[in-house]
């Protein structure tokens, strides 16, 4: 891999153009963009053909309405109607087949018009080759005023990703989670069972002694009833599933810290980490953290929550839609209660993810760079408050159950507050404050009404209205905690960690690096190694190659 720089690397210098008032050139030996008349609709009088690079899944395909498709839909004609241009797929990949035309199109230097690109690495590779149109004065002319709020939202950290000495060479998807902490989820009607309540201020803050005392008292009356219940669980195989655990003792998981002096550590060798192992070591000698600890992956933990078999896991305040479901579809007894946790001063230690997620790519050829702007309007903007009567077609799609994949774009637009919204709003329908056709955001009318249809009846959740009860999980249970009573509480401390592209010693590295780690970090809570082990697997990581990555990490971020 080539060496990172963020000098510049456009092959010729940009050039000030004028497309109607303005087109801007990107770097490169590209044409410039070309006037085009538009009718007094906005849409271009003569059509325009746009190429797509889609990421495009085969079981998405499955979820289209009859007669459409990745290439033909509802979003596509919606901006076909719109704009007057036809968008044409010079490729329909996911998975690795999309990260291997993506490596083609590198290769050879030829690009589609448009393109949504998932790794940042393969991002900067592109601008590095000198592949992509500059947008800094394409999206400054043509972003509509509601686009560029969203980015300003996040204070720079998102536009930042995509900018290269000073110019922005993509545009990135925005990631809302990135503001939003980890979670302790317990099972509610284990503890309604029980009598306990850990939280009996109900600010829906609790400390690690809390979570041990719960999974104490879980274990010893054997509530799930069978053969044995354990207290709560983490993955052996992905570290970062203990990240709650070290932000309560003010440590981080496998992030990039910028120091005071402008060096830079990795947050897993900081002594903050070091107290959350010992801390796990405690609770697994003390028989509440799970006797299989260090075998079980992230499905086995799974299993274990459908059988009834654990009381306690970790995860984000979206983890109803997706892993709490499908517990609740088999045990319609099931509860969840969600709770941020405080160090022993009450704070709620927590960190920015990354704010940037996926990039939007124009190649350096494309004759009309501006479209993928006003695409960007039209599906982030303009669709994001659309109704039956404003777009028919796309809200009987999304009603329908169509795939968000549908979108020329593979990456979301949203605000950094977005999850408060969530909260915000569906609190409102469910108040009675607002209809589910009144919501902002085009998702929220869908997910508030299945809320509204559970609420009906919450003791007795059948096939139809499970939707609503992880939507109520995540949306009130989930971002009830960390959003709502997280700002009420006014105790959390943010972070905002550093976010690198692969470095020369990490592409060859990491892998030997995270194997270091995760063996450190199964040995120490095992007992396996006494908790001063820590100190040698540190000494390890920077030895193996982690001081090189930390010195390069530090050099990027200093162009």
């Amino acid at each position: 891999m080539r060496k990172i720089s963020r000098r510049s690397f456009l092959k010729a210098a940009t050039v000030a153009c004028a497309l109607t008032a303005l087109t801007a050139c990107g770097g490169g030996d590209e044409s410039a963009a070309v006037s085009v008349a538009k009718d007094e609709n906005g849409a271009y009088v003569d059509t325009l053909t746009i190429t797509l690079g889609r990421f495009a899944e085969p079981s998405a395909a499955a979820l289209f309405p009859e007669g459409q498709t990745f290439e033909d839909n509802a979003y596509t004609r919606y901006i076909e109607s719109k704009l007057n241009v036809d968008l044409v797929d010079s490729f329909e990949a996911g998975g690795d087949a999309f990260t291997n035309q993506l490596a083609t199109c590198v290769a050879s230097g030829e690009l589609p018009d448009i393109m949504s690109v998932i790794s940042y690495d393969t991002f900067v590779e592109m601008v590095n080759n000198g592949l992509t149109y500059d947008m800094t004065d394409v999206y400054e002319e043509y972003a509509s005023d509601y686009i560029k709020s969203l980015y300003d939202s996040y204070d720079g950290r998102c536009l930042s990703m995509a900018t290269f000495d000073g110019r922005l060479m993509g545009i990135p998807g925005t990631n809302p989670d990135n503001s939003v902490p980890v979670l302790c989820w317990m099972r509610k009607d284990w503890l309604d069972k029980l009598g306990i309540n850990p939280d009996p201020d109900g600010d829906l803050c609790i400390t690690l002694d809390d979570i041990a005392a719960v999974a104490k008292a879980f274990v010893d009356a054997n509530v799930g009833g069978g053969n044995s219940t354990v207290g709560m669980a983490f993955s052996g195989n992905d570290i970062g599933d203990a990240m709650c655990i070290a932000n309560a003792m003010g440590g981080y998981i496998d992030r990039w810290i910028e120091n005071p002096d402008g060096t830079m550590s990795w947050s897993t060798l900081a002594p903050e980490v070091k107290a959350a192992w010992a801390k796990m070591n405690e609770w697994y000698e003390e028989g509440i953290l799970d006797p299989q600890f260090g075998t079980r992956t992230t499905d086995d933990i799974n299993a274990m929550m459908i059988n009834n078999e654990l009381g306690i896991v970790f995860g984000a305040w979206h983890i109803p839609d997706w892993r709490l479901s499908s517990v609740k579809a088999l045990v319609p007894e099931a509860e969840y209660i969600a709770y941020t946790v405080a160090d022993d001063n009450g704070i709620v230690h927590a960190y920015h993810e990354n704010a940037a997620e996926r990039f939007l790519v124009v190649s350096k050829d494309c004759k009309y760079p501006q479209v993928a702007v006003e695409i960007l309007n039209i599906l982030y903007d303009d669709l994001a408050r659309a109704t039956a009567e404003t777009a028919p077609d796309v809200i009987a799609y999304i009603n329908a159950g169509g795939h968000n994949e549908g979108r020329p774009y593979y990456m979301e637009v949203l605000p950094a507050n977005n999850p408060s919204i969530y909260y915000t709003e569906h609190m409102a329908v469910i108040n009675g404050e607002m209809t589910p056709e009144e919501t902002t955001i085009a998702e929220n009318r869908g997910s508030s009404q299945a809320i509204l249809d559970y609420l009906k009846d919450p003791q007795n959740v059948t096939e139809e209205t499970l939707g609503g009860w992880h939507f109520y999980e995540s949306r009130i249970i989930g971002l009830g905690a960390s959003i709502d009573a997280l700002e009420k509480n006014g105790n959390a401390e943010w972070i905002t960690p550093k976010y690198p592209p692969t470095t020369p010693t990490s592409e060859q590295k990491k892998a030997t690096l995270d194997k270091t780690e995760l063996e450190a970090y199964v040995a120490i809570v095992t007992g396996a190694q006494p908790i001063d082990y820590f100190d040698t697997f540190v000494s390890e990581w920077k030895r193996l190659g982690g001081d090189a990555i930390a010195q390069e990490v530090q050099e990027y971020f200093a162009q």
